[in-house]
C-alpha cells in the first residue's frame, strides 16, 4: 500500500509541475508572439528610424567600435536587456568606460542601427 501511495504522490507532483511549466510557457510564447508582431509592424514601414535610450556602460570595445550597455526600455524597439551597439565613431567609445550612466541614441533602419549619440548623465 505505501508503494501504491508513493507512486501517487510522484505523479501528483509531476503533473502539478508539468500543468505550472505549460502555464509559464504559454505566457512566454504570448509574449514573444507579441514582441514578434510590433517588429514586423516595425519592419513594414521600413527607413531609417531613430530610438533614445539610456542605461549603464558595460564595455567599451575599441577594436571593434561596440559599446555594450545594460538599458531600460527603449520605447518602440526593445525591453530592457543588456546588448552591445555599434557606435558610429571610435570617439564615441573612447568618450566613456564601464560604470558611465548614459543616454544615448540609436539610428538606422531596425535591426541595423547604431549609436549616432552618447552623453554621460548623473548616477
Amino acid at each position: 500500500m505505501r508503494t501504491w501511495r508513493a507512486i501517487l504522490l510522484i505523479d501528483l507532483a509531476l503533473a502539478l509541475g508539468l500543468g505550472a511549466g505549460y502555464l509559464w510557457w504559454g505566457q512566454q510564447a504570448q509574449r514573444l508572439a507579441h514582441e514578434l508582431a510590433i517588429a514586423r509592424a516595425q519592419a513594414a514601414t521600413g527607413g531609417e528610424r531613430e530610438f533614445q535610450g539610456s542605461g549603464v556602460v558595460r564595455a567599451s570595445l575599441l577594436d571593434s567600435a561596440i559599446i555594450v550597455i545594460t538599458h531600460g526600455e527603449i520605447a518602440g524597439y526593445m525591453p530592457p536587456m543588456t546588448m552591445g551597439f555599434r557606435a558610429e565613431s571610435p570617439q564615441m567609445v573612447q568618450s566613456v568606460k564601464p560604470g558611465d550612466t548614459v543616454r544615448f541614441t540609436l539610428r538606422g533602419t531596425p535591426p541595423n542601427l547604431a549609436i549616432t549619440a552618447i552623453v554621460k548623465t548623473a548616477p
